[in-house]
């Protein structure tokens, strides 16, 4: 029986781990914490996960919570200027299929439970880079998806041509507090204020039940860049609340007497959009290969990051399985990152565009959704599946094409 070993137990790992062992391959997974201490601890991330990942969470039957957790129903974009009360851009469309955003503490705690109950071996502790050369001398294949911290950059090296960042292009904070769900779109509530930042807000199955998840993502240096250093829960509550009336006065409403989640229902931070080299060559010579976060790690803008895991795991799958018993090789794991990278570089793109000022044919494809349905609907579903961006988005002239195309055929 082939021997899979792999580090880290977030969305991409523990999905890979879960599917190769129901394919009957032994695995072993390291953590760094029990499912108890990830259910017990501080929220992890803010995400939403889109039709085509769930599919993949369905078809491994780890869809625990479709009874509980609130459909994400669709997409409401709003932009305006500061002070306005109203966003001269407004329109909302409905996802053709749900999405949901389940608290990863709920996920990831019970994902690593089932991979017991299932046969894997779990392992506790933190893994180190010269850990994995031990890893690799016992196993077939060594894979690390370690999440985004620095602790495997020697491994895994900056690819410079594919990261046009190198430092954190927005202060991003969340938290997750307790209101009434008539207060708020049951779907992605996105806001943006020019020059300013965004905010997103959606319903979220928190540890504690269903919750209102707001996310305020400000641009480095500039007003709405308030939060770091804020560690108390409702003084962090006031200044999400603050943001809204100052910047986003047409949806104040939507946090208006909410009540904090408390300190572990609260994350600030920043984050470096990087991708990496997903081969990793360790001074021994052995090779292991990157995923999820620890290849790839985008700014939580377009909401793909949770979506780029379970794709991950999904060709990292398909590809380990269809491989037999032929070596896994540098060659087979650069193969795997290709792969990876051919479905991610359309996600990539799409949140590095978003983090710049909006171009012309963006603004006007935008303006017109609000006389389109049509053109809000292409939009919002990017965020279903981006790999739609680049060739329509990506270039001004095909999407100024498409906007014509669309007012001629409503004439």
């Amino acid at each position: 029986m082939r021997h899979i070993v792999i580090v880290g137990a977030g969305q991409a790992g523990s999905l890979l781990a879960l599917g190769l062992v129901d394919a009957g391959y032994r695995v072993t997974m390291v953590s760094d914490r029990t499912a108890e201490d990830i259910r017990d601890g501080r929220i992890l991330s803010n995400q939403c996960v889109f039709e085509p990942a769930l599919a993949h969470e369905r078809a491994l039957g780890l869809n625990h919570w479709d009874g509980e957790v609130p459909p994400v129903t669709g997409i409401a974009f709003a932009a305006g200027l500061p002070g306005s009360p109203d966003p001269f851009i407004s329109w909302v469309s409905p996802l053709d299929n749900p999405a949901q955003s389940v608290d990863q503490r709920v996920k990831m705690s019970f994902w690593l439970t089932e991979f017991v109950n299932r046969g894997g071996e779990l392992r506790i502790g933190r893994a180190t880079p010269e850990d994995l050369a031990d890893y690799a001398r016992e196993a077939d294949l060594v894979l690390v998806a370690a999440g985004r911290g620095p602790q495997f950059d020697s491994v895994f090296p900056r690819d410079d041509s594919r990261s046009p960042y190198s430092q954190p292009q927005r202060g991003i904070t969340l938290q997750l507090m307790e209101q009434d769900p008539a207060a708020f779109y049951q779907g992605v509530t996105f806001g943006l204020a020019p020059g300013i930042g965004e905010f997103f807000a959606l319903p979220v199955l928190s540890v504690a039940g269903p919750r209102f998840g707001l996310y305020v993502s400000a641009i480095p240096g500039g007003p709405m860049d308030v939060f770091d250093g804020v560690t108390d829960a409702e003084q962090h509550l006031e200044l999400c609340q603050e943001q809204l009336r100052r910047f986003f006065p047409w949806s104040v409403g939507m946090a208006e007497g909410a009540q904090s989640g408390g300190p572990q229902a609260v994350l600030t931070g920043r984050i470096t959009p990087v991708v990496r080299h997903g081969v990793g060559t360790l001074p021994t010579g052995q090779h292991v290969l990157a995923m999820g976060d620890t290849a790839i790690t985008n700014d939580p803008i377009g909401g793909q990051g949770a979506n780029n895991a379970v794709h991950c795991a999904r060709i990292y799958q398909r590809l380990i399985t269809e491989h037999g018993d032929r070596p896994f090789d540098a060659e087979f794991m650069a193969r795997c990152f290709d792969a990876y990278w051919d479905y991610a570089r359309h996600s990539t793109r799409f949140n590095n565009d978003l983090l710049e000022p909006p171009p012309v044919h963006i603004l006007d494809t935008l303006r017109a959704g609000q006389e389109f349905p049509e053109v809000a609907h292409r939009f919002a579903h990017l965020f279903n599946d981006p790999t739609g961006y680049e060739p329509w988005l990506g270039d001004p002239e095909t999407a100024q094409a498409y906007l014509r195309e669309v007012a001629e055929r409503a004439a």
